[in-house]
């Protein structure tokens, strides 16, 4: 069994992620404003990857497009959802999609995992003074 998630941005939205995320990691950003966003399948026989094209304007009009893996714009979106409190499963798979023209993060969980053992304590389980937590964490409980 696998469950589907999936999270839709909005160019704004990627723009955000993104810049935050190059500047986090001190990468370097034309100087300007973003004019136009685009989303271009890779070339390539399964053409599965998505470029995020970046059209900057700067104060000039000189215009400068940034071409941005797949992979930034993902790890982008994920530091955007985790910087909102949006909760992600780390152990899934990620993968950028486009919904109606709209840049889709996709998010698959696997359940075909072992289940697990879960031991409950009868009634010759531990006594309550062997509780590992100290009296004063115990108030309250």
């Amino acid at each position: 069994m696998k469950e589907l998630r999936c999270l839709v941005f909005t160019d704004q939205e990627v723009v955000r992620a993104v810049l935050d995320r190059r500047r986090r990691v001190k990468d370097t950003l034309p100087v300007g404003t973003v004019s136009k966003v685009a989303y271009h399948r890779t070339e390539g026989p399964d053409q599965t990857g998505i470029e995020t094209r970046l059209t900057i304007t700067d104060d000039n009009g000189a215009v400068t497009e940034l071409g941005l893996p797949e992979t930034e714009v993902t790890a982008a979106l994920v530091g955007y959802c985790m910087g909102r409190r949006i909760p992600l499963p780390v152990a899934s798979d990620k993968m950028l999609h486009l919904i109606n023209g709209a840049l889709t993060l996709m998010i698959t969980m696997n359940f075909n995992k072992a289940p697990r053992l879960v031991v409950t304590a009868g009634a010759d389980g531990p006594a309550s003074g062997s509780d590992r937590l100290s009296p004063k964490r115990r108030i309250g409980r």
